[in-house]
């Protein structure tokens, strides 16, 4: 049996696209980002989703490290970050089509997820209106034992005309 080049590249492909078909049952949107000053890593905050389009209800939320200040990986949260800094708590709405999400670190406002025209969001409340989350901005004091945060900066925009919006939060 003769192999030619094009056979081992059509292999190739379907090797290639078969793990990614398996996992296109399950697949993730980018809802926010927590930035720190500490550093340039970033926790990112992502809305799974089912072959169906709605929220997995197994997993609807994950977040995770990119860890952009040393090789630009992706790196899980340890357990003591979701337990303390980088954690949430959620919950399902509107049958599996909304997700009620409170931060660990940021218990003051609930986001909610919802879909909107192009797909999931982080919905909370900046500068007193309606908005999509986009960014959360954390400055801290790294002098002393443990760290402590000076302020948190949201930045998205509003629901209503798109207009550009941050708040600062000074605990």
């Amino acid at each position: 049996m003769r192999v030619t080049r094009r056979a081992i590249l059509l292999g190739a492909v379907g090797l290639a696209t078969e793990p990614a078909a398996r996992a296109g049952q399950a697949r993730a949107q980018p809802l926010f980002v927590v930035a720190r000053s500490k550093n340039a890593n970033v926790v990112h905050y992502e809305a799974r989703l089912c072959a169906s389009g709605r929220l997995d209800p197994e997993e609807p939320l994950v977040a995770y490290w990119i860890m952009h200040a040393e090789n630009g990986r992706r790196e899980d949260l340890t357990w003591l970050e979701r337990r303390l800094a980088y954690g949430f708590e959620s919950s399902l709405e509107s049958g599996g089509e909304a997700l009620r999400v409170r931060l660990r670190a940021f218990t003051r406002r609930v986001l909610h997820v919802r879909r909107g025209a192009s797909g999931y969001r982080a919905e909370v409340p900046i500068g007193e209106r309606p908005a999509v989350l986009e960014r959360i901005f954390v400055c801290t004091d790294e002098g002393g034992m443990t760290p402590s945060v000076r302020y948190l900066e949201l930045s998205g925009f509003a629901l209503r005309d798109g207009a550009r919006l941050h708040e600062r939060i000074v605990p």
